[in-house]
């Protein structure tokens, strides 16, 4: 039996900078952290007979690897010729929720395979695969933050330049960390959706010259002040995130709604100083930045949260039996 894992992240500042279409003409940056929600791969060969059996949101029972519908484990499976094995598929929250599942299923699977394979992997091995898959060859408009944030866990400011990615690990300290996990409430709102669609259209709304590109370089200066208050003030983080959430809103249609703005109004009205929708937009969860004198009056109006640590653990193996 092997169970691989890949944390899902939750992104503060730069979110869009990753898209290839931003990074044609410009450089980009993202600050985000990862957390113990994770998306999980379990497995083993077969004994007893052939083919692949892979469960997941459906099941899938096919005799190699190209037969397969989902289109990542068919890709990696074909790639390294993993056939005759039993594997499922599990996640803590539902896909579709802006946490970037999808790439962390991605790198899990990658770990899970790699190692299978006898393969020695490193978290950027992971990272850049994961990326040159989801991107190249399967051509998905996503970008290439979430790819990295899962394979190395952590606190990180990641930069992209040129096709290079640099990262810079925050050091929080022990204290920091604690009041950035309990200050910072994750409110669902709307319905899993998939991202794809919303990300076209903001790949699209950032080419050269565009209004998006303009927006998303101004989204690119919050990141290096984000780094500046998690180091020495936390509580600036609230109105950071509200100016970031506000520019959010300009990239794309589709990245807010009715029902996104009146739980964000609600929020700011419950004690929230700031705060944004995760992942591409439209639904999944809204993290508001709540200073630790209004935990309370804002828990009695959003009494469902979603609880979370910061992960310092990346994607990996952490079962072989």
């Amino acid at each position: 039996m092997l169970i691989a894992q890949g944390p899902l992240r939750v992104s503060l500042f730069g979110g869009g900078s990753d898209l290839p279409a931003f990074l044609e003409s410009n450089e980009g940056a993202v600050l985000s952290f990862a957390i113990d929600r994770r998306v999980y791969v379990v497995g083993h060969p077969f004994t007893h007979r052939a083919g692949i059996l892979l469960k997941y949101s459906r099941s899938e029972d096919v005799d190699a690897a190209r037969e397969l519908q989902h289109p990542i484990a068919r890709v990696v499976l074909d790639r390294y010729g993993v056939t005759d094995i039993d594997i499922a598929v599990m996640s803590d929250v539902p896909a579709g929720t802006g946490m970037g599942s999808s790439s962390s299923f991605t790198v899990a699977f990658l770990a899970f395979v790699r190692h299978l394979c006898g393969i020695p992997t490193s978290p950027v091995d992971l990272a850049r695969e994961a990326c040159e898959i989801e991107i190249e060859v399967l051509k998905e408009p996503i970008g290439y933050q979430d790819q990295w944030a899962s394979a190395l866990g952590g606190v990180n400011l990641i930069r992209f330049s040129g096709g290079e990615v640099q990262v810079e690990s925050i050091g929080l300290g022990a204290v920091d960390i604690a009041a950035l996990e309990s200050n910072l409430h994750l409110v669902p709102v709307g319905r899993p959706r998939s991202a794809s669609e919303l990300l076209a259209r903001q790949g699209g709304g950032v080419t050269s010259g565009s209004r998006g590109e303009d927006v998303t370089r101004r989204m690119v200066g919050l990141v290096e002040q984000g780094r500046r208050l998690l180091l020495s003030d936390l509580d600036g983080l609230g109105p950071l995130l509200d100016e970031a959430w506000q520019l959010k809103r300009e990239v794309a249609e589709g990245v807010s709604n009715a029902e996104v703005d009146d739980l964000y109004t609600r929020g700011m009205g419950a004690g929230a100083t700031g705060g944004k929708l995760l992942g591409a937009g439209g639904s999944g969860y809204l993290a508001f930045y709540v200073p630790a004198e209004a935990h309370e009056r804002f828990a009695v109006q959003f009494p469902k949260r979603l609880g979370f640590r910061i992960s310092s653990q990346g994607a990996g193996v952490i079962h072989e039996s």
